[in-house]
């Protein structure tokens, strides 16, 4: 029995978190098939991130022959993929879209079909490495602790659900891995340590082919290579096999990536990518800085736990550095979130769990070393795991109920697919970045940003069309980004011109060009709610240094009284007679009431100033939206929610507003 314990033990080890994690994951799909009419296109459900659809298109397009690793992707970043270089497509197809279009293929359907399990289940193979790894440094609890809290934590959770399809899902399990046998190696004598080191080397090829970061591998190598220095347990047969194992063209690559890296996330991460011109990253919320109560609640779910976790965790750090220092990229890459960016909680939620489960090794460390075993018993041990498990509920029983959605719904998504019919196959679609990627997979046409391409001056020129009150103004915008792109913004900026004189340039039809494909402004209805950073970044005072952050509020839950003068919202209560707002706060005046119908627009005026009310007819009743005065006229407002647009610079083509709503560009 005494060798049945301890493999019984190792099993419960990663057993648990396995089983927990990927409850916590399936069990989305009970909600998902009950509301398939919310979360299913047909026979296919809708992805729950941006950035899954830019991996779908890569999978989808690969195995149907119009992949072109190296090649210019016609799809991203127009104009600039024809000007440049440097707007490719990988030149190997993301492993990740390998395995999903592979799957796809064998099984065929759709990749979003296979996404139901396929990131879920990638997602909590971490667990396995990373036991193994503080089980062979006899820190066994710390390891499951870690592994429970990481496999569970709410934002690694959010970023590994269902249909999230993006790299997180293996981003911690292959570094892990390559960790586990890079300590193998450092441990082992002979043939055995060039083993170790060979299945360390796959892991990092594998990792670099998942996510492209070989300055990660750089510095997990050199941390081997440093303590096996000490160690004295490197000679230069071991040197140059793990230089050959870890393939030095990656290496040299890594050397140039770890820099960019360091530039990227230490340095410039919230500066604007153009100096100058707006920071669009401030919008981003998972780029955004968070105060410590949401740092823990993200990690390990309670600031009581986060804190002596956190805390245990530098200390284990400290007095295990040699066992532990292999893992140290990953803690400092999880310490970033302290900095600002939530998305890297996912990579300190392990080691916040890390230092939870260390006190119970270092106690029952304590009882052997003290002659008391009876208490370092396996018995002892597992009802120490159900300590663990019982903190772990109390702090994170909330993400029990944590469900994914979808990014987009059916019916937009239908409408993305509409695009092939309603543009032609070179039209150039100018919208928001947000959906960039859906509508290259899903509509299959070229768009001017999108997730991967936001951070540039072209997003600040998209915003501009959307907050300015001249369609002449919206017009010269997208004929001069269409002809000079980034790159001609740039070589501008190098030569010593000043953002404000480049976009007066723009403004004033200067730098404008009859367009070379044909170009589609597409408004659709998440744009309501993110209108407020659009107007905040397209209004921008480049002396003052910011914009007019005014909002576009959707009104709801509204019922008539008083023979239809006066309509009680959740909002507040319209006098629609005498023009007032009656709000918690006070009264405010209404300039206008104005309604989009099957006729047109009738404007009922009130004030000289104040908010404007509008309601527009749909099938299923009356939007009502108030707004102020500056994003009442914004193109925005007047083109997509009053459809009330200057013939003379667009041609509306498709109305299925509030979903989308289709101008061609003049």
């Amino acid at each position: 029995m005494n060798r049945v314990y301890p493999k019984l033990f190792l099993f419960l080890l990663i057993a648990i978190p396995l089983v927990v994690g990927a409850y916590l994951r399936l069990d989305d799909l009970k909600i998902w098939h009950s509301k398939r009419q919310f979360f299913y296109y047909g026979d296919r459900p809708l992805f729950a991130s941006y950035d899954a659809f830019i991996f779908a298109r890569y999978g989808k397009e690969f195995f149907n022959g119009k992949y072109k690793g190296g090649k210019r992707d016609p799809l991203r970043f127009v104009p600039d993929n024809y000007l440049t270089d440097n707007v490719m497509y990988p030149k190997l197809v993301p492993m990740i879209s390998f395995g999903a279009g592979l799957l796809a293929k064998l099984f065929k359907t759709h990749i979003e079909n296979v996404d139901e399990y396929y990131t879920p289940l990638l997602a909590v193979l971490f667990v396995i490495p990373f036991v193994f790894f503080f089980w062979k440094i006899d820190l066994p609890f710390a390891g499951f602790s870690g592994a429970l809290f990481g496999v569970a934590s709410y934002m690694y959770l959010a970023r590994t659900s269902v249909l999230r399809f993006d790299t997180d899902s293996l981003n911690l399990c292959l570094p892990v891995a390559m960790a586990y046998f890079l300590l193998l190696a450092l441990k082992a004598q002979g043939n055995r340590r060039y083993l170790y080191l060979l299945v360390a080397g796959l892991f990092a090829q594998l990792y670099y082919w998942w996510y492209a970061h070989p300055g990660i591998i750089v510095v997990f190598l050199v941390i081997y290579w440093w303590f096996a220095f000490l160690e004295k347990n490197i000679d230069r047969k071991a040197f140059l096999l793990s230089l050959l194992f870890f393939n030095p063209l990656v290496l040299g690559v890594g050397v140039f990536n770890f820099f960019g890296l360091v530039k990227g996330y230490l340095i410039n991460y919230f500066k604007p990518a153009v100096e100058g011109f707006p920071n669009v990253q401030m919008s981003i919320s998972e780029l955004k800085h968070y105060d410590l109560p949401f740092v823990a609640k993200s990690t390990v779910g309670s600031i009581y736990l986060f804190v002596p976790g956190f805390a245990l965790a530098v200390a284990m750090f400290v007095r295990r550095v040699r066992d532990v220092a292999l893992l140290l990229p990953l803690f400092l890459i999880g310490l970033m979130t302290l900095k600002g960016g939530n998305r890297f909680a996912m990579y300190l939620a392990p080691f916040v769990g890390v230092g939870l489960g260390y006190v119970l090794d270092v106690g029952f460390g304590w009882f052997k070393a003290s002659g008391r075993e009876r208490f370092a018993s396996y018995p002892f041990k597992i009802a120490a795991l159900a300590v663990l498990m019982a903190l772990f509920y109390l702090g994170n029983h909330n993400v029990f109920a944590f469900t994914a959605t979808p990014r987009i719904t059916p019916a937009l998504a239908a409408d993305f697919l509409k695009l092939r019919e309603i543009t032609p196959e070179d039209a150039w679609i100018w919208t928001w970045w947000d959906y960039g990627y859906a509508i290259q997979y899903l509509g299959e046409r070229a768009t001017f940003h999108d997730g991967g391409s936001q951070g540039t001056a072209k997003t600040y020129f998209v915003a501009t069309t959307f907050s300015t009150s001249d369609p002449q103004i919206a017009n010269r915008v997208i004929k001069a980004i269409a002809n000079i792109g980034r790159r001609g913004i740039e070589q501008r900026l190098d030569d010593g011109i000043k953002p404000v004189k480049i976009r007066d340039e723009i403004f004033s039809g200067k730098l404008s060009a009859p367009l070379s494909h044909p170009v589609y402004w597409v408004f659709t209805q998440d744009l309501i709610g993110k209108f407020a950073w659009i107007n905040y970044f397209g209004t921008w005072d480049f002396d003052a240094k910011r914009g007019l952050r005014e909002a576009i509020i959707p009104i709801n839950r509204c019922m008539m009284q008083k023979g239809g003068n006066l309509l009680v919202c959740a909002q507040g209560v319209f006098d629609l007679k005498n023009g007032y707002i009656m709000l918690r706060r006070g009264k405010a005046l209404l300039k206008a009431f104005v309604v989009k119908g099957s006729k047109g627009v009738e404007v009922k005026k009130f004030h000289d100033t104040g908010y404007y009310l509008e309601g527009v007819a749909t099938s299923a009743g009356l939007m009502l939206f108030l707004t102020a005065e500056q994003p009442y006229i914004s193109m925005f407002n007047q083109m997509y929610i009053l459809r009330n647009y200057d013939k003379r610079y667009f041609e509306l083509v498709y109305d299925h507003f509030p979903v989308m709503v289709v101008y061609k560009v003049k």
